[in-house]
């Protein structure tokens, strides 16, 4: 069976994090007309947010937009497995 892709974003992200030198768990997941890869990373990378969001959100396809309470599908590439959302968070 053929991964998902929220599973192959994840092990894209998971393996370019691990070669960027950072120590990062990344998850998939999928609900209901939703799709998305949870990065869970050290804190002390905090400093280096910038190099992790490089990394991560080009797997985004798109944000959402609360003023118009719309999903825009502002980041589309062909070329990577992209999900709805990337969300990244810090642990000690």
């Amino acid at each position: 069976m053929a991964k998902s892709v929220q599973a192959r974003a994840a092990a894209e992200i998971r393996k370019k994090m691990k070669d960027a030198g950072f120590k990062a768990k990344v998850t998939s997941f999928a609900a209901s007309m939703c799709n998305g890869v949870r990065v869970y990373c050290q804190e002390a990378d905090m400093p280096k947010r910038d190099e992790i969001d490089e990394i991560c959100m080009p797997y985004q396809y798109g944000h959402f937009n609360g003023m118009e309470d719309i999903y825009e599908y502002s980041n589309m590439n062909d070329h990577i497995p992209q999900v709805k959302f990337v969300s990244i968070s810090w642990h000690s």
